[in-house]
Order: structure tokens, then C-alpha cells, then sequence
């Protein structure tokens, strides 16, 4: 309490006399002010190794290296249709590996992932495999057929494979890489006496047909179709009255297919997430829920929270996050920026400020980065910025001003400023766990001032007058500021 009381007397003492310089805190300006200065580092594109639904909400957050949830100082540009991406094979999911399900079953120990529980059969010149390839944190099995002509090759998965009820409602759901694709295979669905519904991987066919798994090669493809909808086959009786047996099978040539997920249980299909599609032939893009996912490669997503159900609790390997941004804005350790605001008579200006800010994207086992550029939109016209200056490698624990252009500390990117509304590239080819320091010198106008401070503790209420203490309200506003500092509260205003 007695720093509180010593506090107030020396600010009013501040107050009754001239003022040289007042300081401010970067979380302290208005940044909704385009004329506020908030240098960026830009990346277009960011791959967290393992993202967990379950536990993390932002596509910011992360793992450190000590295993702790953590986020990063950073924004997800949100203008973007699709700021985020993932690989449904990449997924780990419980709804892929549910299949078959059986009453009483404990952990889930009877699946189509134990690849022993697959057997294999083919013409005499052919062959079909079927091996582990666990990859990417999810439980995968690779079927590889070789086909010679006139004959087959056919893996079958029967063990606990029993559904009576509704055999046409059920959904067949695979989530596959095809490998390689230089004939064709069939996904089956086989009844007690031999009859079949079946999807196609076929080269040459339309991948968005209601009856093809897949056209090509690629990963991360998704297939969902209601057996009805598929078409009938076998040896048996004509008519599909169950489902007895699931079976791969080469028919043609050579086919390599690895599979993340399978199921033949429900009767509806999933919610994938929420995609841009051209859904009505018109070349343009709607935004769509799909349930499959026939283009593969990495699906670009409106939102992490329209991920369907199947992954509440899913782990995402390699989460894709582009144009991240990492902003002054966003920095909360007051250790790594200084904001002064002064008389500008030497340059014949009412006001000055002088930013000093450390800007450095974290590194970390979990996080690949992409191409990171340090950026800064300028909102005054270029004579404004008097200093604007990058020194690259600093020790964070350098104190603001100690080092100078002079020492060769500074590299000036005046020279990269332009028209205002301009984005003036300070470093093209920045890196990541490296500290970028930023320092400008910026003039303005006492209004200008006033506006870029608005959102100090109390602070001005409009953006006429003559500067921040030039008023009576921004004196005792100021006061009320240096007051909460005291008392412990500074850092929470944005104090420095």
C-alpha cells in the first residue's frame, strides 16, 4: 500500500510538471487503428504433428517438448474460406477400427486391423498380401495383388462378421491410400451363399459415381455408399441377405491399397467436416458437409468445430494451418516489447513513438513450418516512419536501446515502405526460433496519439485535443493507470 501512496504522488508530480516522454505497453494500443503499428511474421503454412480434439480447441495449440498443452503467440488469418487442413487417413479415429462390432468384446480386441485375421487366395500366377502399415499414429493394413491375366486375387476378413438385419441399409465406409492403380480392384460385401455388393477402384472410371471407391492414386480418400446403391454380383441366390464376409479383390493387373478405416455396421453415413465442393456443375465452389471425400490429398476445411462426431475424441496427425500470423498484437510477455511516446520536436512533430518489439516464431519437435515473412501493413504515409529498422539473431535478454545501427546491430527497412495501405516485406526469408528486433521511430499527430492509446486502462474517450496528457480526463485516466500498475495490475492493462 505505501507503493501504491508513493505511486499517485509521483504521478501527480508528473502531471504538474513538462513531460518528456510517456510510457506505453504494445497490448496497451489500439490496434483496431490501422494506424497503429503491429509488425507481423507471416506463414503460410504450419503442420502441427499431433493435434488432439479431445483436449486442444484452437489450431494454435500445440505440444512443447516437455509434452504440456501450449499455444502459439500467434492468429490464424480468418479471412480465409479453409484456414485449416487435414488428411482423413491421417486421422486417428475409434470409428475406423470399430468393425466388426460384437457384444461383450473388451477393448475393442476383435478388429479388421489384426492383419492374421486375413486370409488370402488367388489364381495360380497371382497373388494378394496383407501387412501391417501402421503409419501417422493410426493402424493401417496395406493389400497388394498381383494379377495375372484371367485370374484373381482375394484377401477375405470373416471372423466375427455376422449382420442379418438390413443388409441393404448398411453403409459400406473405407478410408484408403491407393498406392499403386495399373488395374482393378473390388471392396465386397459378401453373403452367406456367395452373392456381393461391391465397390469399384478403377482407373478409368468417375471418381464422384456412386459405385467407385476410388479412380486413382492418392491418400486420404474417403468412400461412404449404402449397399443398395452399390451393385450385385455373386454365385448365389440373386438376392444380398446378409453380410457374412468382407473381401479385397484384385481383378485385374496390379493394385496396392492401404487402409485406415472400414465399416459395414451403420446404417447412415458420417459427417466428415464441412469442405468447398462444386456441388452443381457450375465451376464454383459451395461450401458443403461431405461424407466422403473422393479428391484425396489434404482436405482444406472452413473450421476445426465442423469436424463430424466420429472425431470428438480423434487425434489429428499432421493438422495443416495456413497463413498464420504472428503479431505484436498477440505478444503477452511484457519482457518482449517497448512502446514510448514523446515529444517530437527534433523531427517538427507534435508526438513520437518509439517501438521496440522481439518477434520470434517458436520452434518445437511438434510444429513444421513453412515460408515465414516479417510483414507490416502500413497505415501513415512513409515520411511518417522516421526509424524503421530489423536486427535479426538478438539476444532476447539484450535491453531495448543498448543496441544501435551504428554497432551494425540494425539493418534499416525503410527502403522497403510505401504507398500507405501498403505491406512493406521487412525480412523475406525469416526463420523460425530465431528473434527478429523490430525498432521504429513513428510520428503523429496529438489526435493520432490520442487514438492509438485508446485502449490503455481508462484512457482518452475521443481523438481531438492536443496529445495524450494535453486533457484533464487523460491526466486522471493516466493516474488511474499508474495507480492499478501499483498495485499489481500493470501487466493485465498492457503496462510496461
Amino acid at each position: 500500500m505505501r507503493r501504491a501512496i508513493l505511486a499517485v504522488f509521483l504521478t501527480l508530480t508528473v502531471i504538474a510538471s513538462p513531460i518528456a516522454g510517456t510510457a506505453t505497453a504494445a497490448p496497451g494500443l489500439n490496434f483496431n487503428s490501422d494506424k497503429a503499428p503491429n509488425p507481423t511474421a507471416v506463414e503460410d503454412e504450419l503442420v502441427i504433428d499431433e493435434w488432439d480434439n479431445s483436449e486442444m480447441s484452437s489450431a494454435t495449440q500445440y505440444y512443447n517438448d516437455s509434452g504440456e498443452l501450449t499455444s502459439l503467440p500467434a492468429t490464424v488469418n480468418q479471412s480465409q474460406d479453409t484456414p485449416v487442413g487435414v488428411r482423413f487417413d491421417q486421422i486417428d479415429a475409434d470409428a475406423y477400427h470399430l468393425f466388426p462390432r460384437i457384444d461383450g468384446e473388451s477393448s475393442n480386441s476383435a478388429n479388421w486391423t489384426v492383419a492374421s485375421d486375413w486370409t488370402t487366395s488367388s489364381g495360380a500366377s497371382s497373388s494378394m498380401s496383407v501387412s501391417d502399415a501402421d503409419a501417422d499414429g493410426v493402424d493401417k493394413l496395406e493389400f497388394a495383388a498381383t494379377i495375372a491375366s484371367g485370374e484373381t486375387a482375394t484377401a477375405t476378413y470373416a471372423d466375427n462378421v455376422s449382420i442379418d438385419s438390413d443388409p441393404n441399409k448398411r453403409v459400406l465406409t473405407t478410408v484408403l491410400n491407393v498406392d499403386t492403380l495399373s488395374g482393378t480392384a473390388e471392396i465386397r460385401a459378401v453373403d452367406s451363399d456367395g452373392d456381393y455388393r461391391y465397390a469399384e477402384i478403377n482407373g478409368s472410371a468417375d471418381a464422384s459415381a456412386e459405385d467407385i471407391a476410388a479412380n486413382s492414386t492418392g491418400n486420404g480418400i474417403v468412400f461412404a455408399e449404402k449397399l443398395a446403391n452399390l451393385p450385385l454380383a455373386g454365385s448365389g441366390d440373386g438376392s444380398f441377405d446378409g453380410i457374412q464376409k468382407v473381401e479385397i479383390v484384385g481383378v485385374d493387373n496390379d493394385v496396392t491399397v492401404t487402409m485406415a478405416g472400414l465399416d459395414l455396421d451403420k446404417k447412415s453415413e458420417a459427417d466428415l467436416a464441412e469442405i468447398e465442393r462444386d456441388t452443381d456443375g457450375d465451376g464454383e465452389l459451395e461450401t458443403t458437409t461431405v461424407t466422403n471425400y473422393y479428391e484425396g490429398g489434404v482436405a482444406n476445411i472452413t473450421d476445426l468445430d465442423t469436424l463430424g462426431g466420429i472425431y470428438d475424441d480423434a487425434v489429428i496427425n499432421d493438422l495443416h494451418v495456413y497463413d498464420v500470423q504472428y503479431q505484436l498484437s498477440d505478444i503477452t510477455d511484457s519482457d518482449e516489447y517497448s512502446t514510448n511516446v514523446s515529444s517530437a520536436d527534433d523531427y517538427n512533430y507534435p508526438q513520437k513513438l518509439e517501438l521496440y518489439a522481439d518477434m520470434e516464431v517458436p520452434s518445437a519437435i511438434d510444429l513444421s513450418h513453412g515460408t515465414i515473412t516479417l510483414e507490416f501493413e502500413q497505415g501513415l504515409v512513409e515520411s511518417r516512419y522516421a526509424i524503421a529498422e530489423v536486427a535479426t539473431g538478438t539476444d532476447t535478454d539484450e535491453e531495448f536501446g543498448n543496441l544501435t545501427d551504428q554497432d551494425g546491430a540494425y539493418a534499416s527497412v525503410t527502403d522497403t515502405l510505401g504507398s500507405q495501405g501498403s505491406t512493406a516485406t521487412f525480412v523475406a526469408d525469416a526463420s523460425a526460433d530465431t528473434n527478429y528486433r523490430v525498432h521504429m521511430v513513428i510520428l503523429y499527430q496529438d489526435e493520432e496519439i490520442d487514438t492509438i492509446l485508446q485502449s490503455l486502462a481508462g484512457g482518452p474517450t475521443g481523438t481531438s485535443g492536443g496529445g495524450f496528457f494535453s486533457s484533464i480526463w487523460a491526466q486522471v485516466t493516466g493516474v488511474v493507470g499508474v495507480i492499478l500498475g501499483a498495485v499489481g495490475l500493470k501487466r493485465k492493462l498492457g503496462g510496461s
